[in-house]
């Protein structure tokens, strides 16, 4: 199963330790070149040495013949790359670009959707720390969003942005 991966996932999962889960479920990911770019130079995660080293071996040049009105260079070789590559998934979490994406049938997958699949599948068992973590490391997601997967884990709400 191909995953093309976008890059605030990445940074996500690498921030809260859990960066290995997509080889685990996915067996086989690739980054575009903007999107290794990106993490390059990403200050956050220049002390994830180990990580990046893994990346870099998944990095894929893409032909740029046209941006997608309103996302990224990343986001937009991303879409390119999967669809060049016949990929399973794309892995993105800015909203805009992955309604671009589902508009012209790409299967999207984000941050929290891959936590959920590995605790489902045993990789991980809680999630609520780990969305605990992500708001830590001031990775945004929408409480609506954070309590869905909880709910469908039995496991208790986050209330407010205190860590609770």
């Amino acid at each position: 199963m191909l995953l093309i991966a976008d890059t605030g996932p990445i940074i996500s999962l690498i921030l809260i330790g859990e960066f290995n889960l997509i080889e685990k479920l996915f067996h086989n990911f690739l980054v575009p070149g903007e999107v290794w770019n990106e993490l390059s130079r990403h200050s956050e995660i220049m002390s994830y040495k180990k990580d990046l080293a893994q990346i870099s071996d998944k990095r894929r040049d893409v032909d740029f013949p046209y941006s997608i009105s309103g996302i990224d260079r990343g986001e937009t070789e991303a879409i390119l790359l999967f669809q060049e590559m016949k990929a399973d998934y794309l892995l993105i979490d800015d909203k805009k670009a992955r309604l671009k994406a589902e508009l012209i049938g790409i299967n999207c997958i984000g941050t929290l959707g891959v936590l959920y699949l590995a605790q489902r599948k045993g990789f991980i068992q809680n999630l609520r720390p780990l969305f605990i973590k992500l708001q830590k490391h001031n990775r945004f997601y929408s409480y609506k969003y954070l309590n869905y997967f909880l709910r469908k884990t039995n496991e208790l709400e986050i209330r407010t942005n205190k860590f609770n």
